[in-house]
């Protein structure tokens, strides 16, 4: 039978190590066991215990008289020869009994809300929280809190009231951008993210939090750049609205101007039709007297009428024959264009060109439409330039989506054809 006596000195110094820390795990478990279990259990732990710690201290009483070559005490020596079992089986049994008490432990605190627990379950929380009295002290702050601190203030949370103050209006760390102060301060930090705190009085103590408030903030910045556009958009919309308004009294100047410029043509080429030949008409008195009406805005516009027998009628008055060719659309607004284009040339017609017969080639097809106007009179010696008649005519041309070309050789062609063309 082998005794502890019998062993070598490190198998001894690891026997020892084994009691020594049996010895450290039961003071472990005093706390726990003490305060939750049964006396039963309280006396097997405190027994397990002194179990290790009695062979430890002979075993330690042994070697330290060795080393010193001191005298044994025969209880010590009468303990060291006794089988080496005792201590094994004592080891062994301890440790086994101890687990079961590590792992009941264990149980214990995963299934009951302790102080660790809820240590815990704050700092798993991902917004900041802190619990303090009035003055400032401490009384739970979870590592959240502990981290927006320092990266706000620079230092490590102590003082929350006076963490609080800086929060509201006192200066930051110059990597935190300050997005607003009052009772809810928002803080930009260095990685982008926002955080909002705020502070509530809660039966004696002061509750102060922070949420990551970084999508709110940023559909805050997107509101309000949309609202930089609108109010853009509306001033540019307001000012288009003016542009419109100018552009239709623009439009309506126009239509006057060529309006009063065709009564007017039609009245000088009755007057020199009848001054060239006084016996083939009567005075164009009616036409002048309709002309100073006009001029004088008492005369309301001309409603709509069909364009050919009006055109007609103004040739037959200047002596000129009409020979068209090809069929005016039905589209309104383009017959009372034709009108004023048709007007306009015959002016030309008869006053530039002396003309006798004025042609009209009108084309209609699905791809597109034009009107030409050329004439018998005398043709032009050097290039045309447009004057009053001719650049409002063409004014109101493109603003009806027409181009119009204007040819002096060999002969005076006006042409106004759709832009398809």
């Amino acid at each position: 039978m082998i005794s502890y006596y019998d062993i070598s000195m490190p198998l001894r110094c690891l026997v020892i190590l084994c009691l020594f820390l049996l010895v450290c795990v039961g003071g472990y478990l005093v706390a726990p066991i003490f305060r939750r279990n049964t006396l039963c259990s309280k006396l097997l732990l405190s027994l397990s215990v002194i179990v290790c710690v009695i062979p430890m201290m002979i075993y330690v009483a042994e070697a330290r008289a060795i080393l010193r070559q001191l005298q044994i005490p025969s209880i010590s020596l009468w303990l060291c020869r006794q089988s080496l079992m005792i201590p094994v089986i004592i080891i062994l049994f301890v440790t086994v009994y101890y687990g079961c008490l590590i792992r009941q432990e264990q149980q214990f605190r995963s299934n009951t809300i302790t102080r660790s627990s809820i240590r815990e379950g704050v700092d798993q929380i991902t917004s900041g929280l802190c619990f303090y009295v009035e003055g400032g002290r401490l009384i739970l702050s979870n590592s959240r809190m502990n981290e927006l601190c320092h990266a706000i203030v620079g230092r490590d949370l102590q003082n929350a009231e006076l963490f609080w103050q800086i929060l509201s209006g006192g200066e930051v760390s110059p990597l935190v951008e300050r997005l607003s102060y009052g009772r809810h301060p928002n803080f930009r930090l260095e990685n982008g993210r926002v955080w909002t705190f705020s502070r509530e009085k809660l039966d004696g103590f002061i509750q102060l939090t922070a949420a990551d408030t970084t999508l709110q903030q940023a559909l805050t910045d997107e509101l309000r750049d949309k609202n930089l556009d609108l109010a853009a958009m509306n001033l540019r919309l307001r000012k288009y609205g003016e542009n419109v308004d100018e552009l239709a009294r623009s439009k309506e100047r126009l239509e006057t101007k060529v309006r009063i410029h065709g009564e007017l043509g039609q009245s000088l080429l009755a007057a020199r039709r009848y001054l060239v030949d006084p016996k083939a008409q009567e005075p164009p008195l009616d036409i002048w007297r309709q002309n100073i009406a006009m001029l004088r805005k008492e005369m309301e516009a001309k409603k709509a009428e069909d364009p050919l027998p009006i055109l007609k009628k103004a040739a037959a008055s200047a002596g000129v024959e009409l020979v068209i060719r090809g069929e005016l659309p039905d589209d309104h607004e383009y017959r009372q264009f034709f009108l004023i284009a048709a007007s306009e040339a015959l002016i030309n017609a008869v006053f530039h060109g002396d003309a006798k017969t004025l042609y009209i080639d009108l084309r209609d097809t699905d791809t597109h439409r034009s009107m030409q106007f050329t004439n018998d009179g005398a043709k032009p010696t050097q290039p045309i330039t447009e004057g009053g008649g001719l650049s409002s005519l063409r004014h109101k041309a493109e603003n009806n989506g027409f181009a119009m070309t204007v040819e002096s050789t060999p002969q005076f062609v006006l042409t106004i054809a759709d832009r398809r063309e």
